[in-house]
């Protein structure tokens, strides 16, 4: 039988690790642009959890992709671990998205493999990593038992239930692992009682490796699961105010 190693805590964390200001973006050419962010100012200190909540089309999705480099902000200075966002070659961009940032898509099947085992999704990210392939199989398998996951190892994508899926995703975006997980709306499809005990659990795993988080959601109840919570409404963020995280949208709506 496979031994199941405790996942090992990192040392001790640096203060700043993202730091976005003044960051507007807007889609299409200037005469008809949309805007999707208008002025967001935002730390994320090492190792800190923060939810990001706003009704649809507020500009959450957006500013997760600018954070995982996928988009290009318009406006703005987003430093991230030391690289600037804004300046980055493509390469340096492949390189940012494969050290720094682990991403769970809003479909999470998006960045699964349907063909591979869970264990193999899991190993994938980390060909190319270093270490042995001992030492691989033996963070796959404590991502995996951390995320409830360590008796479906043989199972392919088709044959897990949503929360599954959601939890092998998560898995796999801390494969290398990151400093910094960025997930959309990681409770959309879930029913609350699930949605609770996953949250709850990542909650426990980002602690005990040290990774700071981004969890991107419509949902207030998610606030209660991390460090802070903002709110973005017309493309501009503030604190989320305490009766929205208590009560949910109400007049916040």
């Amino acid at each position: 039988m496979i031994s199941r190693p405790r996942l090992q805590t990192q040392g001790p964390v640096l203060a700043a690790l993202a730091e976005v200001k003044g960051l507007a973006h807007t889609y299409g050419p200037a005469e008809q642009a949309t805007v999707a962010l208008r002025s967001v100012d935002l730390e994320l200190s090492a190792g800190e959890q923060l939810a990001v909540m706003g009704r649809s089309g507020s500009g959450k999705t957006t500013l997760l992709n600018i954070l995982a480099g996928l988009e290009i902000p318009v406006t703005g200075r987003v430093m991230v671990a030391g690289y600037d966002l804004a300046r980055l070659r493509s390469r340096d961009r492949e390189d940012y998205r494969r050290r720094v940032i682990g991403y769970v898509w809003q479909q999470p099947e998006a960045g699964l493999l349907r063909g591979l085992t869970v264990l193999q999704n899991v190993l994938l990210p980390m060909l190319g990593e270093g270490g042995t392939r001992r030492e691989r199989l033996d963070a796959a398998l404590a991502l995996l038992d951390s995320m409830r996951m360590g008796d479906r190892l043989q199972q392919r994508l088709p044959q897990l239930a949503p929360v599954e899926t959601q939890r092998l995703a998560i898995a796999v975006a801390l494969a290398n692992p990151p400093q910094l997980l960025l997930a959309d709306e990681l409770t959309a499809r879930l029913e609350w009682a699930a949605a609770r005990e996953l949250l709850g659990d990542l909650e426990a795993l980002l602690g005990r490796i040290g990774a700071a988080a981004i969890l991107v959601t419509h949902d207030p109840r998610v606030g209660r699961y991390v460090d802070r919570a903002v709110l973005i409404r017309d493309g501009v963020a503030t604190s989320a105010p305490e009766e929205l995280l208590a009560s949910g949208w109400g007049r916040w709506q």
